[in-house]
């Protein structure tokens, strides 16, 4: 069996031709896991830096906060990564932005009117 790997998403799609030409593909092992540790990260990151500012509505720019920033850019990062791959279109990053408001933050990603 052949294997060849060259769409957009080489890194977590596995596509592999059989020599009869039949297409296979499948998620790589490694993707799965990626994705549960990048959520995993970020939701302790967010909760690390909402703790950090406390109930301020203006920023407590302490040690702490600052740390706790830095770790939180981090796991955005990665969970971006994991989400998107290399796909940065509009339409991904809109896509992105709307499922990382919802697991961080469990708001909407539009006024409910």
């Amino acid at each position: 069996m052949a294997k060849t790997e060259g769409s957009l998403f080489d890194e977590i799609i596995e596509t592999r031709i059989a020599p009869d030409g039949t297409l296979e593909t499948s998620l790589k092992p490694d993707a799965e896991q990626e994705m549960n540790d990048a959520v995993a990260d970020m939701m302790r990151c967010w909760k690390d830096f909402k703790d950090a500012n406390g109930d301020y509505p203006i920023a407590v720019w302490g040690y702490q906060w600052w740390k706790c920033l830095c770790y939180l850019a981090l796991a955005e990062g990665r969970l971006k990564e994991a989400f998107c791959g290399r796909d940065r279109s509009p339409a991904s990053m809109k896509q992105y932005h709307k499922w990382r408001l919802k697991l961080c933050d469990g708001r909407p990603y539009r006024a409910n009117a």
